[in-house]
Order: structure tokens, then C-alpha cells, then sequence
């Protein structure tokens, strides 16, 4: 008899020990999961202002593109003799 209940205390005293290394190692991977976790976020945060950086910036060049486009097209339309002409019959 007290053999087995010196084993079951052997055993007993195991498993308490691994509970406790497993409470531990949870302790040290949430630790570590949201460390990582606040990398990613701010990384990911990161290329989110730069790409919206470099959308902002691609659609000024395309406004004023645009705005290049209407002004040469007025231009073009402005100095046409068929306009000119037009223009000076209504006067």
C-alpha cells in the first residue's frame, strides 16, 4: 500500500510541476503572441499611411493633368480660324 500511494504521490507531485511549467509557458506565449501582434498592427498601420500617402499624391498629378488637358484643349479651341471666325461673325 504504501508503495502506491508514494508512487501516486510521485506522480502527483509530476503533474503539479508540469501544470505549473504549462501555466508558465502560456504566461510567456501570450507575452510573446502580443508582442507580435503589436509588430504586425503597426507594420501593417505603416504601409496603410504610405500607400495612402502615394494615393494622395497620384491623384494631385492626375488633377492636374486634367486641369493641363482642359487649358491645352481650350487653347486649341480658342485658336481654331473655324472659332475665329465664329467668334467675329457674333460680335
Amino acid at each position: 500500500m504504501t508503495d502506491s500511494s508514494t508512487e501516486k504521490g510521485k506522480i502527483l507531485s509530476m503533474l503539479e510541476e508540469i501544470h505549473g511549467q504549462l501555466e508558465e509557458l502560456e504566461s510567456v506565449l501570450e507575452d510573446s503572441f502580443s508582442d507580435h501582434r503589436n509588430k504586425l498592427n503597426m507594420t501593417e498601420r505603416e504601409k496603410i499611411f504610405h500607400t495612402a500617402n502615394k494615393l494622395s499624391i497620384m491623384e494631385n498629378k492626375v488633377a492636374q493633368l486634367d486641369l493641363h488637358s482642359q487649358e491645352e484643349q481650350e487653347i486649341v479651341y480658342n485658336q481654331s480660324p473655324k472659332v475665329q471666325n465664329l467668334n467675329l461673325a457674333f460680335k
